[in-house]
């Protein structure tokens, strides 16, 4: 190897401190050292230690609870019971974990002695040499850039996913010429990649900060109708509702929005109902800041595995990154804080990334415990959302390419084994039992453009060529060696799917077009965008010393310019809040509490989208007009409650099909906003008498049927 191929991607000597026996411990953990440590040694280590044993503890603690929930879908155990095992098996399978960390730690500093390698003193740069190698894969990612974000029509697409094929491929072979491991499979000199305890303090001030600010976000999803409803539900009654429970008590199936394989709604359930708190309150107070410290830390461990240098650098602006571009709909980031209590923004922002992490760990360290970190990871996922059926397989084959390009065969069987037995064991499962998974079974879905794709993970405009450049660019900037490595297959493998017609024939082929939108989800943006901070020109000191203050802070100004907050709109609260305005919980408790007869409520939308997070008491008539597709938009069934939802809306209706639409519905109450005089108006020909009234803020009568109603198969 020349000392100009390596100054390309090698770090700096002084960022490469390696040592005889000082090697990297598997996950970034903190080197032991020889004699006793004080008081303040022993906290600075425990401190250093948290990132590593809290992300892994999350992973294995969440893997038993959903193998648990997995046995008791044959068993059809209470929620409550399967939280006792759980909790029962926790310090069990805590003292399995340390004694396999300690036995996998001795063959961990064996290999770590054995790859470990001084840093070579670069004395000079052959700019021409530099030029031929890396001047086709650093061009083609900006011309595939610029055309993905910035072009419009058919042409500049097809250009974009060429040219970025053209990028990654001439990268690997870039790096494959120099004979190193690229080339030959061989293991790479590994740098220490231990977190110090500064960088410890610094990262846990970001995770806690980011978990009390994540409580004061006041934005409405609303997918929370169906994820906390399906909470309060399992809080409430202590069962699992495998078939509907937004529009009737079970008796219609569960629909594609309700699979039986994610567990995390129910466990967020049985949690409320342990401790005898509101479900809502468990999800909003408990498990989110639990959930913001997690994606953070595993951003931090990714960012320290594969960061090049000055890893605080990079974390700082992939935090950035995440937290100012972040605020439209389905965009990657807005699934990080402000929805981070649904199962898929788990998965996407704190196990893909530690996928990432543990399959470096083991190419590098042939750690068992990564391997077998791994494949509980797999669990986990596929307990927090069915979505990793499709993108586990998909991480699990990108790396596995790059894999048998340098022939490591056993690996790539190893890894891929590892990340994609469980979730496509279960996808067949399910789609043998219920006919597909999650949003896949909807197939009147179609599959999303492919520039809106790219937009929802990476954007448009300037942000959209700092997004691609970061993918596309990931080859040449990581640390080299495994890092380079995976990270080129992802490129390869999510570019490959961007060619026009390959993602539409997978959705085919596969009944799951309507979610293969996330398929860019496998790359972790935040932290190959935050690399882009610390680019290094070889050989030219002087530039790099501008670059190493000036990226960071164009980077970050360009965020701030170009995308939106996720605070924006005025969504910060001054305390900590349920996800819904007070005002709507407020009268959703106030219906609650009345003393209604038995039927359906008919409410505004907001508010019937409300009442399934606050109780299963009150049956509503329509919690969220989406999931009416799995019952026929076009049905009876379906059709009646659009109508009243409009009527409840104050929009206006026929009362002639308004009156037959809630007797056929089984609608026993209504109540809407005293300004609904469409209501009050037609109140005497529906048989309407109104019994209860509430003050402003929330003012709202409510009335209820005098000629009765027999509710149908509705609810």
């Amino acid at each position: 190897m020349t000392k100009v191929e390596d100054a390309v991607v090698a770090p700096a000597p002084a960022d490469r401190k390696t040592s005889p026996g000082a090697g990297a411990r598997v996950g970034g953990g903190t080197s032991r050292p020889g004699r006793r440590r004080g008081l303040t040694g022993r906290l600075n280590a425990a401190v250093a230690a948290t990132p590593v044993v809290f992300t892994d503890a999350a992973v294995v603690g969440f893997a038993i609870w959903t193998l648990l929930y997995h046995l008791n879908l044959g068993l059809n155990l209470r929620p409550s019971v399967i939280f006792l095992a759980w909790v029962v098996l926790l310090p069990v399978a805590a003292y399995v974990a340390w004694r396999f960390r300690r036995r996998d730690a001795v063959v961990s500093r064996a290999a770590d002695e054995a790859v470990a390698a001084p840093a070579e003193v670069i004395t000079a740069v052959d700019r021409a040499s530099l030029l031929r190698r890396y001047a086709l894969p650093v061009g083609t990612a900006v011309a595939a850039a610029l055309f993905a974000a910035v072009g419009t029509g058919t042409l500049s697409w097809w250009l974009a996913a060429v040219l970025g094929l053209v990028s990654v491929v001439s990268a690997w072979l870039a790096l494959s010429g120099r004979g190193g491991p690229a080339a030959t499979g061989a293991a790479p000199a590994v740098r220490e990649t231990t977190t110090t305890p500064a960088q410890a303090y610094v990262v846990l001030a970001v995770a806690l900060a980011a978990a009390y600010f994540a409580t004061l976000i006041g934005r409405v999803s609303l997918d929370d109708v169906f994820y906390v409803g399906k909470s309060v539900w399992v809080a409430e009654r202590d069962q699992i509702p495998f078939r509907d429970f937004l529009f009737t008590e079970g008796v219609l199936p569960g629909g594609s929005a309700n699979p039986p394989l994610p567990s995390f709604e129910v466990f967020i359930g049985a949690l409320a109902r342990t401790l005898h708190v509101h479900a809502a309150s468990a999800t909003w107070y408990l498990l989110l800041p639990v959930l913001a410290v997690f994606a953070i830390l595993a951003l931090w461990r990714l960012v320290q595995r594969w960061a090049p240098r000055r890893p605080l650098v990079v974390f700082g602006v992939a935090v950035a990154y995440i937290l100012l571009v972040a605020y439209y709909a389905d965009a990657l980031n807005t699934y990080h804080l402000p929805r981070l209590t649904q199962g898929k923004s788990v998965f996407v922002h704190a196990l893909i990334p530690l996928a990432w992490v543990y399959l470096t760990d083991y190419l590098e360290h042939r750690s068992r415990r990564a391997l077998v970190l791994l494949a509980l990871l797999s669990v986990a996922s596929v307990g927090y959302t069915t979505t990793a059926v499709i993108l586990l397989p998909l991480l699990a084959a990108a790396a596995g390419v790059v894999l048998l390009a340098t022939r490591r065969v056993r690996d790539a069987v190893l890894c891929f084994a590892a990340a994609s037995v469980y979730p496509l064991l279960s996808g067949v499962l399910v789609q043998v039992l219920r006919g597909g998974v999650e949003e896949a079974a909807a197939t009147y879905s179609p599959l999303l453009p492919l520039r809106t794709i790219y937009e929802l993970t990476l954007w448009l405009g300037v942000l959209g060529v700092i997004g691609g450049l970061a993918v596309w660019w990931s080859p040449l900037l990581l640390r080299r060696g495994a890092p380079q490595q995976l990270a080129a297959g992802a490129a390869l493998a999510v570019t490959a799917l961007m060619v026009p017609g390959l993602l539409k024939f997978g959705g085919d082929l596969s009944g799951l077009t309507a979610v293969l939108w996330r398929v860019p989800w496998i790359l972790p943006v935040p932290a190959l965008v935050g690399v882009l901070a610390v680019i290094r020109l070889p050989g030219l000191a002087r530039v790099n010393r501008v670059l190493a203050v000036a990226l960071p802070v164009v980077l970050v100004f360009a965020f701030y310019t170009q995308g939106k907050p996720m605070w924006a709109g005025d969504l910060v609260q001054s305390k900590p809040t349920w996800r819904m305005p007070e005002t709507r919980k407020d009268v959703s408790f106030w219906i609650k509490n009345l003393d209604r007869p038995e039927g359906l409520v008919l409410a505004p939308s907001t508010i019937m989208r409300a009442l399934p997070q606050v109780t299963t008491e009150v049956r509503v008539v329509l919690p969220r007009d989406l999931y009416l597709t799995d019952y026929g938009p076009e049905t009876e069934f379906s059709q009646d409650r659009l109508l009243l939802a409009r009527f409840a809306d104050g929009q206006p209706v026929s009362i002639y099909e308004v009156d037959g639409a809630m007797r056929r519905v089984g609608v026993s109450v209504v109540c809407v906003w005293k300004t609904n005089t469409t209501v009050a108006d037609a109140a005497r020909y529906l048989g309407l008498e109104r019994f209860a009234s509430r003050k402003s803020p929330g003012g709202m009568y409510c009335y209820r049927t005098t000629a009765g109603a027999t509710p149908t198969t509705g609810g």
